[in-house]
């Protein structure tokens, strides 16, 4: 039964091995051109101890061993061993090419383990399926998405003495705080105690998603970097609930990186797996590039364009006012809508979305759940508004938290709980909202029937559709564990959503979770536009602004443009924010002079000429993911026959900006945002020099390629 599965496709060199005894090792993963670590031939194992086997599937299952002593690692369940080959095929997609490669145990549980490939990117999408079509149930407690037991396996030293780590950090306010860790600061080393065999080890580092807010802590995704052969990894889990990320060492022997969605371990997630049932992992992402984080991202962006719901509104890349941020904040009146409408129009906006509030004429928080305008808020109702909108333009918006019910709201009263998510014979209540669960027919087709309300009766062409609260663990109703809920959950939410644009593909709808704390794949694979932040001071979302995309594509981040000081520096500075993104406008416009009204206009004006680029363009980083500590930002997109380079300068008042692009040769730098400006640029032996007007300022400028 020995053989290889063996692809060189999309600038990648990968491997499969079929071992004697039928498991399958995916045995390497990295950039076409660079020399294999491993020997291709066959290794003997003990299927007792099983330390040197290395499957492309790891299962814990009740009722069965572990490989060895393991820790919390969760590469070491000996139900993995249970799977041999049946056959692989490969099929041609629309995109490129998927593998399916056929397991199976000799009680008849079949896995069926995907991995696509999309032409040109150097990054594959995997989940596996499990189907039982034995006699006896399977009860699951882990099952992988993803697995490669290589990483940083090239080259001649250890892993351990070579591999930086970049966390993902993130929260309210602070999305996208990435922070670079050696290895060895992980505990990963290739130090040992206690034993003579430098094959074994417990070690594992793991970061995790525990709630519905799936980035509230961190990202879902990450990237290491082999400082000798100068290979990044990079990859995702695209889910919007709990995930579980792990890098895990047997000592001096392999690196591996484990991606899955909820675990029992972590989040009490368990599966009994009937005969006749069928289970599938939530999808993972995982690529591998010769070059720096940018080389790493931008082949993360051109996958997560490929994989992603084709959408209209991602090409134009539409403008958008809303009117919350240092605005309205949550105090709409149809007096106070029509004058920002007029200032919105004015600008260049294309879209207006109504933002938190219109529902309820005093305190709304806990009035949520029946979507219908508060005739004090608006005498003449949001039809009207909307028309006036139109009249005006642009396409009207509104906001809406569709996934909760207010513990005040009328409708929740009359509610039987099977709507909700409950927990210990009652309703789990967070922070005055009862949530609501879409595994229940009645609730999706109740939702359902607002946004067709909305849409059909209201004209309604925008959704801003937010999530201020979690779940918990989950709901405990129709379920095995709590866990399993709310991945029932958002699995029936992603249905709502196709079945939403299966209705109205022109409809735009922006993801947004408190901001960023929902920022994630499995939600951004439908939707077209991602809220990035909360923050509402300037400084601070420019360090968002500076490195978001690494978390999001360009034309998919949201990034408020929201002036509230009526000085020239800190316009400039706010559109600079989202000039290579999605500029998400917001402010005090009504108390701007006509001198700052006009830095928007070419702001919009310009992001308008642009943006076309910045849909189809690469992000790249010249001085490295920005921190808090950098005094100077730097993030630019590079297009096909010229670049963009956002440059902030928040600690002093002139940047130094080493600039290469790869294979092209610069010929010259010029300001073009704002158009009329003290800023002094300069380009020679491979460094930028830009001299602000201040502190605290920024410009955007445009590359020329010779």
């Amino acid at each position: 039964m020995a053989g290889t599965i063996q692809f060189s496709e999309n600038g990648l060199e990968i491997l499969f091995q079929i071992r004697q005894d039928g498991i399958v090792e995916l045995r390497d993963f990295r950039p076409a051109g660079t020399a294999a670590a491993a020997e291709t031939e066959q290794r003997q194992y003990s299927t007792e101890q099983g330390q040197e086997v290395y499957p492309i599937l790891e299962v814990n299952v009740t009722g069965k061993s572990t490989r060895g002593m393991h820790g919390y690692r969760h590469n070491a369940g000996s139900a993995s061993l249970d799977f041999r080959y049946q056959k692989h095929e490969i099929r041609e997609t629309e995109s490129g090419k998927e593998l399916v490669i056929t397991l199976k145990t000799e009680h008849d549980v079949y896995a069926y383990y995907h991995f696509g490939m999309y032409r040109g990117v150097p990054v594959v999408r995997i989940f596996t399926e499990l189907e039982n079509r034995g006699q006896e149930s399977w009860a699951v407690e882990y099952l992988s998405s993803f697995v490669y037991q290589n990483l940083c396996g090239e080259g001649k030293k250890p892993y351990y003495e070579k591999t930086d780590v970049y966390l993902p950090f993130n929260s309210w306010s602070c999305e996208a705080r990435w922070k670079r860790e050696d290895l060895s600061d992980l505990n990963l080393t290739g130090m040992m105690s206690g034993f003579n065999s430098p094959k074994f080890g417990n070690n594992r580092f793991a970061y995790t998603g525990h709630s519905s807010w799936s980035s509230v802590e961190y990202l879902p995704m990450g990237l290491c970097r082999d400082r000798e052969t100068g290979i990044s990894y990079v990859f995702e889990v695209e889910s919007s609930g709990q995930w579980h990320i792990e890098y895990d060492s047997e000592i001096g022997e392999r690196l591996t990186l484990a991606l899955s969605g909820p675990t029992e371990q972590e989040h009490g997630w368990w599966l009994d797996l009937r005969p006749g049932r069928t289970f599938t992992t939530v999808p993972a992402a995982f690529g591998a590039v010769r070059g720096d984080v940018s080389q790493a991202f931008g082949a993360l962006t051109e996958y997560r364009r490929r994989m992603r719901r084709a959408s209209e509104d991602d090409r134009k890349c539409s403008v958008v006012f809303n009117d919350y941020m240092n605005c309205l904040f949550g105090d709409p009146t149809e007096e106070k809508e029509k004058k920002i409408i007029d200032l919105a129009a004015d600008l260049g906006c294309e879209y207006y979305c109504m933002d938190c509030g219109w529902y309820d004429k005093g305190f709304w928080w806990d009035r949520v759940g029946e979507w219908k305008e508060s005739p004090e808020r608006f005498p003449h109702g949001i039809k009207a508004l909307s028309d006036y909108v139109r009249s005006k333009g642009m396409v009207m918006g509104l906001w809406l938290e569709i996934e909760v019910m207010g513990t005040e709201c009328e409708l929740a009263k009359k509610l039987p709980d099977s709507w909700f998510v409950c927990r210990h014979g009652k309703r789990h209540i967070d922070n005055k909202r009862y949530l609501l669960d879409f595994r229940n027919p009645e609730v999706y087709s109740y939702c359902m029937d607002v946004v067709d309300r909305l849409v059909q009766e209201y004209g309604v062409g925008y959704f801003k559709v937010d999530y201020n609260v979690t779940q918990g663990i989950g709901s405990e109703l129709d379920t095995e564990s709590c866990a399993g809920a709310m991945l029932g959950h958002y699995r029936a939410l992603y249905r709502w959503y196709e079945e939403i644009f299966r209705k109205y593909p022109d409809l735009v709808i922006e993801n947004c979770g408190s901001g960023g704390q929902r920022m994630d794949y499995g939600m951004l694979r439908l939707l077209s536009l991602q809220s990035t932040s909360d923050q509402t001071d300037v400084i601070d979302n420019a360090y968002i602004a500076s490195v978001v995309a690494s978390a999001v594509t360009p034309e998919q981040a949201g990034m408020w443009v929201y002036p509230y000081e009526d000085d020239a520096e800190h316009v400039i500075l706010n559109m600079v924010n989202g000039l290579l993104l999605r500029p998400y406008i917001s402010g005090m416009v009504w108390k701007l002079s006509e001198n700052s009204l006009n830095l928007m206009r070419e702001g919009i004006a310009l992001y308008k000429k642009i943006r076309g680029d910045v849909s189809t363009g690469t992000p790249f980083w010249p001085l490295g993911l920005g921190t808090l500590h950098d005094d100077v930002l730097a993030y630019g997109i590079q297009a096909k026959d010229r670049a963009y380079l956002a440059v902030f300068a928040i600690g002093t008042d002139t940047a130094e900006i080493p600039l290469s692009l790869p294979d092209r040769k610069i010929s010259g730098v010029k300001v073009i945002y704002p158009s009329v400006g003290n800023c002094d640029v300069s380009f020679a032996n491979g460094v930028l020099r830009v001299h602000m007007p201040q502190k605290k300022a920024a410009r955007l400028l445009e590359i020329s390629y010779q």
